[in-house]
Order: structure tokens, then sequence, then C-alpha cells
């Protein structure tokens, strides 16, 4: 029998059906589409099935504006390039009025995806993937990250697992902090990190806050997204205190390990593209799996749709307070 695409507004039942075709995955999980929820996006289940049975899918987030409408896919499947998936996701943009299309691999452990139709940037990324199932971890640790731990300990770091709103203020704040020391060595980053994200993610138990402290300061902050046998490292932040004492190491490792003795089997730290040597080597210190991927964005709306968002966003620029000349 072959395999065929669905569609179909996820619904926790239909997710709880879809989960155990990737079972690592924290982005195809209920917690995350309640947290979406929250946030006020809605959440469609894509998918690949034969015979009735799951074989992969993707929880989906569409966010509609005035005249543009995004669809965004966090984790795209394990499936191949030939996959009926793509073809099903391109129909689905058309039927829905999708005009930009975001793709991204967070926790995939694998994804082919083929050129789109108005594919505007590809991205090469590696996803750090590490296996926890019957692992020593410390066995896998470069010397350099097993020196940066120790240091860590040394100096007296903890571990504090709480989503108090301190605990995520303080979360928000190391990462902006983080995010701004990359942006002033040259790096492209974003400095927008919105709170309600964190909050979100939290509340409806999609993920938990782990911070290294030293004493009462949070010397790292890490917020984990988890599902029943993965977690993705999902957003992190370090004082500079923190990093001058090994803090970053310290709390992956620390957290790793909790994770490890919870029965988690596989933690990805997150990805790095492809000019981010100083991220590559610091995830691969840890004794991981490197997994090549791509993020792809698209413009798949109409030309006349287009034009039409180019004039307005134009009107909305010329008529904030500081664009006239």
């Amino acid at each position: 029998m072959a395999a065929s695409f669905f569609a179909h507004e996820a619904e926790d039942a239909s997710l709880d059906r879809a989960a155990p075709s990737d079972p690592d995955n924290p982005f195809l999980v209920v917690p995350y589409l309640h947290a979406q929820r929250a946030l006020g996006q809605r959440g469609w289940l894509l998918g690949v099935e034969n015979g009735g049975e799951v074989e992969a899918a993707a929880l989906c987030i569409l966010k509609s504006g005035h005249i543009r409408r995004s669809l965004n896919v966090p984790s795209s499947p394990p499936v191949a390039a030939d996959s009926p998936f793509w073809h099903g996701l391109d129909g689905f943009c058309r039927e829905h009025g999708i005009t930009d299309l975001e793709i991204s691999t967070f926790a995939s452990p694998e994804s082919a995806i083929p050129p789109m139709r108005g594919e505007a940037e590809r991205i090469r990324r590696t996803e750090y993937a590490l296996p926890l199932a019957g692992v020593d971890l410390w066995t896998g640790v470069s010397k350099s990250h097993r020196d940066r731990i120790k240091k860590g300990r040394k100096n007296g770091l903890t571990v504090r697992r709480e989503p108090s709103s301190a605990a995520i203020d303080a979360h928000v704040a190391l990462h902006v902090t983080s995010m701004d020391r990359r942006k002033s060595r040259g790096e492209n980053v974003s400095l927008e990190f919105e709170r309600e994200v964190s909050a979100a993610l939290l509340s409806a138990g999609a993920g938990e806050l782990y911070q290294a402290m030293l004493g009462d300061h949070v010397a790292s902050s890490l917020l984990v997204l988890r599902s029943r046998t993965g977690a993705y490292s999902e957003s992190s932040g370090n004082s500079r205190e923190g990093m001058n004492i090994g803090a970053s190491h310290f709390l992956r490792f620390e957290t790793a390990m909790a994770l490890q003795a919870e029965g988690i089997e596989m933690f990805y730290l997150g990805g790095a593209r492809s000019h981010e040597e100083g991220l590559r080597a610091y995830k691969s210190g840890f004794g991981t799996t490197p997994i090549d991927t791509d993020a792809v964005t698209a413009y798949v709306g109409g030309r006349l749709r287009r034009g039409v968002s180019a004039i307005v966003e134009s009107i909305q620029g010329a008529s904030k307070p500081g664009t006239a000349d």
C-alpha cells in the first residue's frame, strides 16, 4: 500500500497518535500544541500515513495577518526528498492561502528538503544530537569541556529547576545578554526574545528551566523542551561571570545527566550554521552526533498578494514615527 499525505487541524488525540512516529521529538507533542494555542496560534498536523498508521508527521503553526498568512514547520519530519509529504505540503499552502513558508529542522533526526516553490533562502545547518540511553556521558566529553565542567563544580555551582516568574525573568535577561555579545562579535543573531513564549512553554508543561546557580545568582539558564523520550535545548543564556567559571558547560552536562536519569534517550543541543565555528565546537565537545540539515524559507503566495503586501508595508513604514525625512 502506498503512503499518502494527510492534513488536519491538530487535536490532542491526533497528536498522541502521531507522536510515536518520532518519540524523541518535543515539537510533536500535546503540551507544545497547548503552548502555541496560549500564544494565539493555530496548529495543523501534516504528515504521511500508510494503512492507517502514521509514518511521519509535523506539527505546523499557522498564523494569519490582514494580508499574509504564514506556516511554520519547526521540526521537518524524517522523510525523503521524494516523499508525498512535500507535494502535500505545497498543496496545503495553495489551498489555505499561505504566503510565507518556513521549514526548520529542530530535533529532526534526518530531513531531506527538496527545492521548494518560491524558495527564498536555504541555510545549511547542523543539528547536534546527544544519545543518552546506556551511555557513559563523561567519556564522550572533550578534555577542554571537562576542565570547564570541573571549574564550575569547583566554584560551587548548583542546578535549580523551577518555573517561577523570577526564574523566567532571569532566563530572558541572560538570553538577550548572550545574543547581544554574539552580535557585538559580528554574528547575525536576533535580539528579539519574547518572555511570553518561554512562559507559555513552561505553563503548558512543554518545557522545563534548568539554571546554574552561583549562590542566589543565575549564572546560566537553559529552557529544555520535553517529549516522552527526547529533549531539546530551546533557548539559553549566560552571565559574563558564569562564562568565566564554565557555567554553560556545567549546566549542559548536568542537564544531560538529569535527563538520562529520568529515562530520556536523546538530547538535542540545538543547531549551528556552517560558519559558526565556535558554536559548532562547543556543541561537538559534549560527544554529540552531528546531523547535517537545511532550513528553508519560501514565498508561496501569488504575485498580486505580494505586490499588495509590499505596498501596505511601505505605507505602514512611512507612517511610523521617525521614518520621515
